[in-house]
């Protein structure tokens, strides 16, 4: 993805559940569609979904997936935090509607 400017990040963001939800969000819009192959001889899913849907418990929760790549050596850095190896996906923007308040 472009690069993250933290100021893009709307202010009334102010749980890490809302800021989970945008993100996934804004990466879905970045990902504009891309599918990965999950499953030797499946079908190809979405590389990003976030949708609502309603639990066999009878609760509207979001539901939230991604296959994001990520550098296997980066993750075993000695030095590095563990989120340092994911790759990016795209260099496509977020929609502005997930950028602004």
């Amino acid at each position: 993805m472009a690069a993250l400017d933290l100021s893009s990040i709307p202010s009334h963001i102010n749980t890490i559940e809302r800021l989970f939800v945008w993100a996934g969000q804004a990466l879905q819009s970045s990902a504009n569609g891309l599918q990965v192959n999950v499953v030797a001889n499946g079908g190809s899913a979405p590389l990003v979904q976030v949708y609502p849907a309603k639990t066999v418990d009878n609760v509207d929760r979001w539901i939230v997936s991604a296959y994001i790549p990520l550098d296997w050596e980066e993750l075993n850095s000695s030095t590095e935090k563990t989120w340092m190896a994911t790759k990016e996906v795209s260099n496509t923007m977020p929609g502005i509607n997930l950028m602004t308040n």
